[in-house]
């Protein structure tokens, strides 16, 4: 397994090479109507999880959710 790093929310952080950037394809929230990036009404969720990886320069892919809605 390769580990790479690299500079994300202003802090290095460490990945699995082959995992870099690809969060976007397992998180649940990007396929979610309640998921509204940097508006106010963004699910609470989402917000909050969003929150929490930026003060921890951390990424946290959704797998699970009780808020979510499909149009």
């Amino acid at each position: 397994m390769t580990i790479i790093q690299y500079k994300h929310h202003g802090a290095f952080v460490s990945v699995q090479a082959k995992l870099k950037g690809r969060h976007k394809e397992f998180c649940l929230c990007y396929t979610c109507a309640n998921f509204a990036p940097n508006m106010p009404l963004n699910c609470p969720i989402a917000q909050a999880t969003y929150e929490h990886n930026v003060k921890y320069n951390i990424v946290t892919p959704m797998w699970e959710c009780p808020g979510y809605y499909k149009e």
